[in-house]
């Protein structure tokens, strides 16, 4: 009977060691205000862009055109502004800000025809009581399917087989003096038999090096990628792709004032989805949402569990590879759509997830922020804590953007509660109503 009693007592201490520890709730956190709202639920979020020592938000809207917030340092609220000189159709949420000027682009491109057709428009920003775009320059260009894929047979096309015009994917462009790059993933399609295969791919930048006279194609990749972005470290321009065949992320690098880009390789082999680049000097610093660690189940339809972690590793321009990436969100079952923000040794990342929930979890079930940072530029890390306090109400927090200026953490994030009625005996209403965004901040941890 003692032995029994021996062993039970052995197997409670380690069902308790095992046990994961609640991740704390933050301290010193403003009260949170709400700032706006998306379009619906986690859809339509907020961007952030520093800019001449203040923060800039903006919120895309379905015409292409932004809500535009500024922040009110004399009583840490925002106000909504006005975005004025730029004309309809161009992208007003995704501009390139050159953190050195005033100068700032927007850009525009459909391909019809066989032919990708691009604008791009160049300007100085100006603030008062609005943001206003002056001095500006369009430049149009076009470019046929060789340009990207060479010669190729009558049957390979740019734009869809319906003849409708299609887009190629951009991400947010890049200003260096009289340089100026666009990242873009281009899927080209192949017609056989009446149907469009999906192929052949270009995959690179758009740089001009004549303030946006010019633009001319550098090819980087020819795979089937999405999700592209540029950034520049001290000596170095670093591009992203991901490739979602087989979850690679994929990078190139090109030293300033050359023209040859490296062979693409992977960072990572686990990518989830999610990642984000920040330069900072000569390093450039990344993260993303990862998924070594990704249980699956049988299910044919949806095998993997989608228990995704948050990783993150650096690179000095001096530097041969990539650092050796760590986990950031240990502790958590699920973690989701990180955001990052770096000044000087000071990192912080913020991301939606939850220590432990059923399985079929989502980043539109109840969910909290979390956040960690780093004073040392990434070498160590202090432990994750909690922003929110969601999940027993279950409420869904999500979609995190995080902004570090002068000593202060700045966050935004979506809150909401799913509203899933019934319409009728098996069908659901998924489309939700909006949900607030709200901001809150606080000094950088000592």
């Amino acid at each position: 009977m003692k032995r029994y009693s021996i062993i039970w007592v052995c197997m409670l201490v380690l069902s308790v060691g095992c046990q994961k520890q609640d991740v704390p709730l933050a301290q010193d956190w403003s009260v949170p205000g709400k700032v706006t709202d998306t379009m619906d639920s986690l859809t339509g979020g907020i961007l952030l862009y520093s800019w001449h020592n203040n923060v800039i938000a903006l919120q895309g809207l379905n015409d292409d055109s932004a809500k535009v917030f500024l922040f009110n340092s004399s009583n840490n609220s925002w106000i909504q502004s006005s975005l004025s000189g730029t004309p309809r159709g161009y992208q007003w949420n995704w501009p390139a800000f050159d953190k050195n000027s005033d100068r700032v682009f927007f850009e525009q491109r459909y391909m019809e025809n066989n032919r990708l057709k691009m604008s791009v428009l160049v300007g100085r920003l100006t603030t008062e009581a609005n943001l206003t775009l002056v001095d500006t320059a369009e430049n149009k260009w076009e470019s046929d399917k060789d340009a990207f894929f060479g010669k190729t047979a009558s049957n390979v096309q740019l734009n869809d087989l319906t003849g409708k015009r299609d887009w190629p994917e951009l991400g947010i462009g890049f200003i260096n003096g009289i340089d100026m790059y666009i990242p873009y993933c281009l899927n080209g399609h192949t017609v056989i038999s009446r149907a469009a295969w999906d192929g052949p791919y270009s995959d690179g930048v758009f740089h001009t090096s004549d303030s946006g006279k010019t633009w001319r194609i550098e090819k980087i990749l020819n795979i089937h990628a999405g999700g592209p972005s540029i950034c520049k470290s001290s000596d170095s321009y670093y591009y992203f792709a991901i490739n979602p065949t087989n979850s690679q992320l994929l990078f190139s690098r090109k030293v300033v004032a050359t023209d040859g880009w490296t062979s693409p390789e992977p960072v990572t082999r686990t990518l989830g989805g999610y990642y984000i680049a920040v330069p900072q000097d000569d390093v450039v610093h990344l993260c993303w949402q990862d998924r070594r660690h990704e249980n699956h189940r049988l299910n044919l339809e949806y095998p993997n569990r989608g228990n995704f972690e948050v990783a993150y590793c650096q690179r000095k321009d001096s530097d041969s590879e990539w650092s050796r990436d760590i986990i950031l969100s240990k502790g958590l079952l699920y973690s989701y759509a990180p955001s990052m923000s770096v000044a000087g040794d000071k990192i912080v990342v913020a991301w939606a997830g939850v220590q432990t929930a059923k399985d079929w979890h989502t980043d539109f079930d109840p969910n909290d922020i979390y956040y960690i940072t780093s004073n040392d530029g990434g070498k160590t890390w202090a432990k994750p804590l909690r922003v929110t306090d969601n999940i027993k109400a279950g409420i869904t927090a999500g979609d995190p953007r995080v902004m570090l200026l002068n000593g202060v953490i700045h966050l935004f994030y979506i809150q909401g509660k799913m509203n899933l009625k019934e319409l009728s005996p098996g069908l659901t209403k998924l489309n939700q109503p909006p949900w607030p965004i709200y901001y809150t901040q606080r000094p950088f941890p000592n």
